[in-house]
């Protein structure tokens, strides 16, 4: 009888990590194909030369620990069906010239990528901060430094920004979950990667690792206050965005739940990824919390 209930306990235990692995293979198969057919794309490599009203600027970060497979991020975006106008890779000043890898220079030379470095150590904040200041009236869209794009991304981005001008546009957002007191949920709480495609609401929460678009001036004028950033919300800066947003009464629009579906994580790249601290260690509900406290937000805010 015992090990009748043994066996019961270990059998689907097993099975669901043979599935778990066969799954987690599968995508590693389906990353290295992904990683081979941004850098066999070069044909497709290019920027925008046609006159705009809106510029559109994709604007990403990173730190030496993420050069190596930085170069996939940006191939992805360099091959995309609708092109940006600029790709702008912000650095920390400190970032040494002998730091940054060949394989990014090389993209530089042909005129794909901008590398700068600016001031201010503003950790995930600066892959917005300096695009969206130095390009107010422009299209900001951020990506992360440790994606491999879908070639439609921007094309998506763009569709629906066209359909929803005022919103902020994601690929990827969490719906704000509430307790029946108007409390609000811890973060893991949340309703993760939210179904609820091109309906505006204030409850979305964009997530910036899966493409986020920024129309000009949609967020409140504490945008840019470092000291703020600095004190409320350091390491989370999606929340920090999402309340920037919600200030401004500047609703989100989750555009195609395809498009996360089809996003790869570049192979050992999170061995140094900050969302497992926020997450694991709650820093995200004290920053959530910091933030909700200082502008005095409540349920009726995200309605």
């Amino acid at each position: 009888m015992k090990v009748k209930k043994i066996l019961k306990k270990i059998i689907p235990d097993r099975i669901l990590r043979w599935r778990s692995n066969r799954k987690q293979k599968k995508r590693v198969l389906r990353t290295e194909r992904r990683m081979r057919e941004v850098v066999q794309a070069e044909q497709s490599y290019g920027l925008n030369t046609a006159q705009r009203r809106e510029k559109i600027i994709v604007s990403l970060t990173s730190y030496p620990a993420r050069f190596d497979g930085l170069h996939y991020t940006i191939r992805s975006i360099l091959a995309q069906t609708v092109k940006a106008d600029r790709i702008i890779l912000y650095l920390d000043e400190d970032v040494k010239p002998e730091q940054v890898p060949q394989s990014l220079l090389e993209l530089k030379q042909r005129g794909g990528i901008e590398i700068v470095t600016r001031p201010l150590h503003l950790k995930p904040h600066k892959k917005y901060f300096y695009a969206i200041k130095e390009n107010p009236d422009d299209i900001v869209i951020t990506v992360d430094d440790d994606q491999i794009y879908p070639d439609n991304l921007l094309e998506k981005l763009i569709a629906c920004h066209e359909k929803f001008p005022g919103c902020v546009i994601a690929a990827r957002a969490h719906e704000i979950s509430f307790n029946a007191d108007g409390g609000m949920k811890k973060y893991n709480l949340w309703n993760m990667e939210s179904q609820k495609t091109n309906r505006p609401s204030l409850r979305l929460c964009a997530t910036g690792v899966g493409g986020v678009l920024y129309p000009p001036h949609c967020m409140y004028r504490d945008l840019l206050n470092y000291d703020l950033i600095s004190k409320l919300s350091p390491n989370a800066d999606d929340l920090w965005l999402k309340v920037m947003q919600v200030l401004q009464g500047t609703k989100v629009v989750l555009c195609d739940k395809k498009l996360w579906k089809n996003t790869f994580e570049v192979l050992n790249s999170q061995q140094t990824a900050l969302n497992y601290e926020n997450v694991g260690n709650q820093q995200n509900d004290i920053q959530m919390k910091n933030l909700t406290d200082y502008y005095h937000l409540d349920k009726t805010s995200f309605l």
